[in-house]
């Protein structure tokens, strides 16, 4: 067993144990409305041009009727996109899950994750996950072909991000048991379709992901309340 997943462990019974005694006391807790996350995207990001997304209708029967959303598709002179978006919770943990729990009921195949850092335009460095995804689309009558999109999120809590749903979970619980605090959490995601062999002078997936994350960076401190 690995270190880090010794720590992982030993945070969760350490948290478990916690949760077991003072719930036993009768802790009571209160939702602080306030956000780590600025939910208004800029129109303008670099080289690209933003236009507001529509919340999609699945989106709004599904979560709680107090999430909030942020959506933007951004595109350059040169035809490349891409989407950013966030998603506030409200009062119920439910309105947050991890992004690849959805991915699959939308045709997407997951190929690989991994967290990577991202330098920001102010200076710090943002952990993100990084997933690469990628689905068959009809390119011509009969003619499918594979497309790869890569998706970077990130969780924005008070005072903190991260990108493993497990540390928020551990952070949300322990908020809620020691400090009888239900605080708000938010998560943001970005992500570019991989346009090498779709287009004339299409990025490929190295350049797609430089793209991706010099749009991060100037993003991120705009998005991140926190200067910590």
């Amino acid at each position: 067993m690995n270190t880090s997943l010794l720590v992982r462990c030993g945070a969760f019974l350490a948290l478990a144990a916690a949760v077991f005694f003072l719930t036993r006391q009768g802790v009571e807790t209160r939702i602080n409305m306030e956000s780590g996350v600025n939910m208004k995207l800029p129109e303008r990001v670099g080289a690209f041009t933003g236009k507001e997304a529509s919340v999609s209708e699945s989106e709004r029967v599904i979560l709680p009727s107090d999430t909030e959303f942020a959506k933007m598709l951004y595109t350059s002179v040169g035809g490349q996109q891409i989407n950013c978006q966030i998603v506030l919770s409200g009062g119920e943990k439910r309105s947050i899950h991890r992004p690849e729990t959805c991915l699959p009921a939308q045709g997407w195949t997951k190929k690989s994750s991994q967290a990577i850092p991202v330098k920001l335009d102010d200076g710090r460095t943002l952990e993100v996950m990084k997933l690469v995804i990628s689905r068959p689309v009809e390119v011509q009558p009969g003619v499918r072909k594979e497309l790869t999109s890569l998706f970077l999120y990130w969780f924005i809590g008070k005072d903190i991000t991260t990108p493993y749903h497990w540390y928020r979970i551990f952070h949300t619980d322990w908020d809620r048991v020691v400090h009888g605090v239900s605080h708000r959490w938010a998560y943001v995601i970005v992500s570019a379709p991989v346009l090498d062999g779709f287009v004339p002078g299409g990025k490929n997936q190295d350049q797609t992901l430089e793209l991706v994350k010099e749009f991060i960076g100037e993003v991120g401190p705009e998005l991140i309340l926190s200067k910590k």
